[in-house]
């Protein structure tokens, strides 16, 4: 995702929180460098965010793989979390033929993005609203095989642990109905199952993220209950 597509939620919360929105190593339009895993990002995460303001976080909402980071950061605890918001994310393993699927897709769709095979530029355009697309280009241009390859078998191998202390944190999950948020469908589940204190919103005929990035009134009014 390019972070410009978060611009509707940033000028939503700027005036009532201190927004952060990071770039994840990899996923940098004017840089090109490899994402390692979700353990070495939530270090560095957690060095920045703590030299700078302790150890209290009031919420994070994290869409897809960034679901992934943001478990990681509740699990390792160094962050007083107070609300978590997850949004399609994976955290729920997956057998070794889904992950190879998952991985030849991205690889695919990356690598034909570099070369503008107006197909696959043509099936972007309807994932994502005009005004981003070519800012997500932008992202693919620079990605390398290292980082998707990092990335999707950092996120198909996550599970959520089953036995962390929920504390005081309030817990969100978001997803759709279509076919693509078969993987979030199933870590809603898990969500509930371990975790009373939580609350899971579904939005039928929807896809993975599509609320999120091609509605985001409807989002922030479903944030808004949650967060203000």
């Amino acid at each position: 995702m390019p972070y410009q597509i978060w611009n509707p939620y940033i000028e939503r919360y700027k005036k009532d929180f201190h927004v952060i929105v990071p770039i994840l190593p990899g996923h940098n339009p004017k840089q090109k460098e490899d994402f390692i895993s979700f353990a070495k990002t939530a270090q560095e995460f957690e060095q920045y965010y703590i030299s700078r303001y302790g150890e209290s976080a009031y919420a994070i909402y994290a869409i897809s793989m960034g679901g992934v980071l943001a478990a990681t950061l509740w699990q390792n605890k160094k962050l007083k979390i107070e609300k978590l918001l997850f949004d399609g994310s994976p955290l729920a393993p997956v057998n070794s033929f889904v992950r190879k699927t998952i991985l030849r897709f991205y690889l695919n769709v990356t690598r034909k993005s570099q070369q503008r095979d107006v197909k696959t530029v043509k099936q972007i355009e309807k994932m994502f609203p005009p005004k981003y697309v070519d800012d997500f280009l932008d992202i693919l241009d620079n990605m390398t095989d290292a980082t998707i390859k990092n990335c999707v078998e950092g996120a198909t191998h996550f599970k959520l642990q089953e036995t962390i202390d929920a504390g005081n944190t309030k817990i969100y999950f978001y997803h759709g109905t279509k076919m693509n948020e078969k993987l979030a469908k199933k870590s809603a589940q898990l969500i509930s199952k371990y975790y009373k204190n939580s609350v899971v919103k579904i939005f039928k005929e929807r896809g993975h993220c599509e609320t999120m990035m091609r509605y985001p009134e409807q989002m922030i009014k479903e944030l808004d209950e949650a967060l203000m």
